[in-house]
């Protein structure tokens, strides 16, 4: 069976990807570790547009490993890009995923600010062995400043629990499930607790974190979610439009 019969085929998956709003993307090309040029981002988008994906937040990594992806180079890079995807269909917006290491006190105090989604919220990630330092202290700084963070694929960090992830969400940081954690996309413990954060009504927010067209269509392939995911699924994906304004 090949990969647009099987989708077409797959009732629950199907569903959820009519309309979608993907909030985390590698898709802005040539500027981290997703699509290296913009004709295979362009190819991507269209494959995305015949699933049903109707828009696209493209969230590149900023981190110290990559001080030239700056809110000012980022936008330029956006700009430049973006004529050329209006023949996809699908809407896209800017924000950034941000490293909460060394380099992100210089990002956020930088002229050129902070790369956001609708409402001032803010993509943040920490090292997956080990939680940033001062974690609470920054998301609380950055709630103070007006900004939402919201921390992306906690199943993903090995130092995190569920009361850890629960104390989490009660500091007022969002969470945002990276959808393939739920396929085995990043190994059985992700997706345990992606299962177990997802039950637990943990998420705000949900993505796919896609950095290559042909490991999204195998994941998307492998995805089975339960009715009771499903109904889930589907109001995370509801909310992902709100990150859109």
């Amino acid at each position: 069976m090949n990969f647009f019969h099987w989708i077409h085929k797959s009732g629950r998956v199907s569903r959820l990807w009519s309309g979608m709003a993907d909030v985390h993307t590698h898709l802005l090309p040539g500027v981290d570790d997703g699509f290296p040029t913009a004709e295979a981002s362009l190819e991507a988008l269209r494959r995305l547009a015949a699933m049903g994906v109707s828009s696209v937040c493209l969230t590149p990594h900023v981190m110290a490993e990559r001080p030239e992806n700056t809110a000012e180079h980022l936008r330029a890079a956006f700009e430049a890009f973006r004529p050329h995807a209006e023949e996809t269909g699908i809407h896209l917006r800017l924000g950034a995923e941000y490293m909460l290491d060394e380099a992100f006190h210089t990002h956020r105090h930088d002229a050129g600010g902070l790369l956001v989604l609708g409402g001032r919220h803010l993509l943040i990630e920490t090292s997956p062995l080990a939680p940033a330092e001062g974690l609470r202290e920054t998301t609380y700084e950055l709630m103070l400043d007006g900004y939402r963070p919201i921390l992306a694929h906690p199943e993903r960090y090995a130092w995190l629990d569920l009361s850890g992830c629960q104390r989490i969400k009660a500091h007022g940081c969002q969470l945002q499930l990276n959808l393939f954690s739920l396929a085995g996309a990043y190994g059985q413990q992700a997706a345990r607790m992606a299962t177990l954060y997802l039950k637990e009504g943990l998420y705000d927010f949900t993505g796919s974190d896609i950095h290559e067209l042909s490991a999204y269509e195998r994941s998307l392939t492998h995805l089975a979610p339960s009715a009771a995911q499903t109904h889930e699924l589907t109001r995370l994906i509801a909310n992902n439009h709100t990150l859109l304004g």
